[in-house]
């Protein structure tokens, strides 16, 4: 099996150095590795070529695709997804990194599994250290995606999983130009919708969450306008796709968290409905949904009712 390792560059020169030196060093034979520069002003691709340089046997297998101007995370993941030509894709953003054994972990895991999507578990570095370790879930798909859609309770990574190019290819699922934070939610439930899902325990994958430049910084107007966008792509998505069908009240809990987002985040309410334009049918979510819209209602005591009702439900659904 071929696997295509993908990834962005922007304004990472701190950090690639180290990412592209855990990519050289798997241990799985059968890689390509495409870089997507996405208009870096930096020194970013410089130290990129200087540690493929040490690694002769893997300079064949790397490939740096330019755009002529920055277009944004979501298009660069979605350049280097058109020119992979691996039997399955793994995301890695670049100034985190990996162990030596991840991809080969799971491709081994794939193989044995059948599965189209393959977890791995993994650390999350603050300046130099691990400070919490996260390994995936054990539970049914169905499950697993009840939990994407509620959100806020798995995380929504597309990074850090091998996936079969397949899935996008059949399903003609891709990232949408200008969704660049939230983008991983805007493709994952997707994929898990069309999907078999297995994992491996072992954390595998290094995130750090100390880069002040990366999307999950920084909350902005372009940022919210972006996550409104990737909430309606998967509510179109689920709402008209038969296999869909039986994650109504999942996707529906997730809108509530929309205007929960606003909320917190102080979000203008008509850039919202601007952006934004789908309302839950269930009753119960109704009035959840009318009420966190309320800004009469305190936040804390209708964050507590969300809460709740999210707990009930994810104990129902076995989470």
């Amino acid at each position: 099996m071929k696997v295509s390792v993908l990834l962005p560059i922007y304004g990472v020169e701190n950090y690639i150095a180290h990412c592209a030196t855990s990519l050289m060093e798997q241990t799985y034979k059968d890689v390509e590795y495409i870089f997507v520069n996405d208009g870096t002003p930096d020194a970013s691709i410089e130290r990129l070529n200087q540690v493929v340089k040490r690694y002769p046997d893997r300079r064949v297998q790397v490939q740096v695709i330019a755009h002529e101007q920055n277009m944004g995370l979501a298009m660069a993941r979605a350049t280097a997804l058109c020119s992979a030509t691996g039997d399955a894709v793994i995301f890695v953003d670049s100034d985190d990194y990996i162990s030596p054994t991840m991809v080969e972990s799971l491709v081994t895991q794939m193989q044995h599994s059948g599965a189209d999507i393959v977890d791995a578990g993994y650390s999350i570095v603050s300046n130099g250290s691990v400070t919490k370790q996260l390994s995936p879930q054990h539970i049914s798909d169905k499950a697993y995606l009840k939990t994407i859609l509620c959100q806020n309770v798995e995380p929504n990574r597309i990074w850090g999983r091998l996936i079969r190019k397949s899935l996008f290819e059949e399903n003609d699922i891709s990232f949408t130009l200008g969704v660049n934070y939230g983008e991983d939610f805007s493709v994952l439930p997707r994929l898990l919708v069309n999907a078999r899902r297995s994992w491996v325990d072992e954390c595998l994958y290094y995130y750090r969450d100390d880069n002040p430049q990366s999307y999950t910084n920084n909350i902005s107007t372009k940022n919210a306008v972006s996550f409104l966008k990737a909430q309606q792509i998967v509510g179109d998505y689920f709402i008209n796709n038969q296999k869909c069908k039986g994650f109504s009240f999942a996707m529906q809990f997730g809108w509530v968290n929309v205007w929960r987002f606003a909320r917190r985040f102080n979000v203008d309410k008509a850039l919202v409905n601007d952006y934004f334009g789908l309302k839950p049918t269930n009753i119960i979510i109704h009035v959840l949904f009318s009420m966190m819209k309320n800004d009469k209602i305190p936040y804390r005591l209708v964050n507590f009712f969300y809460l709740l009702t999210r707990r009930i439900y994810l104990a129902i659904v076995g989470h």
